[in-house]
């Protein structure tokens, strides 16, 4: 049931983030989703960013941006700036998306606290071992027990937990699966089988893990060819070395969503090889495509993956190889999974993200009294 306050009128909500379109990636797809989703159901939605742009048509947004180098989501007047904003226009509910090093949406959080609006802020990343220190210095000056928190998966809310000493709500990353479903259901028979990932290939992603389960992959006598999607500082370096390695490898950088799920349409396995991944987005998104997805555990990719029914979730890259291998040689199994995630979609659209999301900005209202 939807909380009382959303059934009756509308809600003023301003959502805070470092980055905002045009800019891509995971917390600026989930920003532009949830204020979209929200604008449609009729709430009043801002967005207040450090993002440069051209000005957005939608609803408000603010850009807070400033001239430096690489044009980097930062401002030096971040805490003025924002509390002209919030002054100007007051909303019922300031949301905030952060990761561990978000400056402007931190500071701009502590410009919300002293005007005395209700706060969530919500965490897309998981945090290190160095972030109980740090936010043990910021809590002394917000006092967390009075801003409501969330993570985007329980992994990233044990972690915030740890670090904080407080409640952490759960609120996870949202899609529209009518975007990503395909009209049939994937082909368990397809040789050579058809794998994808989806990353940014940089080391926290682990591109090096990939290519080295395709290595894996070939010494197991698996007939497989991997598509990875996505564009970044170390990708002709992995270039080389697939080619160098005569690997299956096909390196399809940044794609449009459409011609993403061009690729997943002719795909049968999703990999997800990052080990500190607090939610993992472009998963979901191939589970609502009806592939089956293997991952490393301890991740948030467990969220919406359970091993065995939406995929494999594997203790090491090894092991990824192994249940692929799996796959190859006993495709009633593959078919099984690939034939339950067409038919059951994930309980992950906006409109099933917008109930949790208003029961912790009532959280927030009630901390803020």
């Amino acid at each position: 049931m939807d909380p009382l306050w959303r059934t009756v009128c509308s809600v003023r909500i301003t959502h805070i983030s470092d980055c905002f379109a045009p800019r891509t990636g995971g917390i600026e797809s989930q920003v532009l989703g949830l204020a979209r989703a929200q604008h449609l159901m009729g709430d009043q939605v801002r967005v207040i960013t450090a993002t440069s742009g051209l000005p957005f048509t939608e609803f408000p947004v603010d850009r807070l941006s400033f001239p430096v180098p690489f044009d980097l989501p930062i401002h030096p007047r971040t805490f003025r700036g924002v509390t002209r904003l919030l002054t100007e226009n007051v909303p019922e509910v300031v949301h905030v998306h952060a990761g561990v090093l978000s400056p402007f949406a931190w500071s701009a959080t502590r410009a919300a606290h002293d005007l005395g609006i209700p706060i969530l802020v919500t965490i897309h990343s998981v945090w290190g071992q160095f972030a109980r220190p740090m936010f043990g210095v910021s809590g002394a000056l917000l006092k967390w027990n009075r801003v409501a928190m969330s993570a985007v998966s329980d992994v990233a809310a044990e972690h915030m937990s740890a670090s904080l000493g407080v409640d952490i709500d759960v609120v996870p990353n949202g899609i529209d699966p009518n975007l990503w479903t395909r009209a049939v259901t994937a082909d368990k028979n397809a040789m050579p089988l058809q794998l994808v990932s989806v990353l940014r290939i940089a080391p926290r992603k682990r591109t090096g893990a990939l290519l080295r389960i395709m290595k894996e992959l070939q010494t197991l006598g698996v007939n497989a060819h991997l598509n990875l999607v996505g564009d970044g500082p170390e990708r002709a370096m992995w270039e080389r070395r697939a080619r160098k390695g005569q690997l299956p490898v096909t390196f399809h950088g940044r794609l449009a969503p459409a011609e993403l799920k061009l690729v997943l349409d002719r795909s049968q396995i999703f990999i997800q090889p990052s080990i500190k991944e607090s939610f993992g987005i472009a998963a979901l998104e191939a589970r609502a495509n009806g592939l089956a997805v293997v991952a490393r555990s301890g991740t948030g990719t467990q969220t919406f993956i359970t091993d065995g029914v939406d995929g494999r979730i594997c203790h090491s890259d090894t092991g990824i190889a192994l249940a692929i291998k799996k796959w190859d040689s006993d495709r009633i199994a593959l078919g099984t999974i690939l034939e339950h995630n067409a038919r059951v979609s994930p309980d992950y659209s906006w409109t099933d993200i917008d109930h949790r999301v208003r029961a912790a900005y009532q959280r927030a209202m009630t901390l803020a009294q």
